[in-house]
């Protein structure tokens, strides 16, 4: 579920940019202001873009079993995390405006990133006290 809301989130993210408009902020008036900045876009390639691409190994991850499947979803919501929490801070003191977007996909990660943990503890996939399986 949190991967389908974060596709959704940069899914319209992703096509507000392809067509060339601004999304519509829900509070305030910066996702105009971040989406347009210098630190929208890697290499020429948006972050929206970025977001839906992890956002899909996300779900990919849910329908992978075992092992696998649980390592996938720890990656991605970590790397995920990880840079989302750099885009806050950019938005912060970098572009001095906030999109309420990003900071929604901020919230979804951390959750994401909890449900990994969980679900790779719950697994016993981080146990050292047992032996590999042969």
């Amino acid at each position: 579920m949190l991967a389908l809301l974060g596709l959704g989130i940069t899914g319209y993210l992703s096509w507000e940019r392809l067509s060339g408009g601004s999304p519509a902020c829900v509070i305030g008036g910066g996702c105009a202001t971040v989406q347009n900045s210098d630190y929208a876009q890697i290499a020429g390639v948006s972050l929206s873009y970025l977001g839906f691409i992890t956002y899909a190994f996300m779900l990919l991850s849910a329908f992978l079993p075992g092992f696998p499947g649980r390592l996938l979803g720890l990656i991605t919501s970590v790397g995920g995390v990880l840079f989302s929490l750099w885009l806050l801070y950019a938005e912060l003191f970098l572009i001095k405006a906030i999109c309420p977007w990003c900071v929604g996909s901020l919230v979804v990660m951390v959750l994401a990133l909890v449900v990994a943990i969980w679900r790779i503890t719950k697994a016993g996939d981080l146990r050292s006290d047992e032996a590999p399986a042969s």
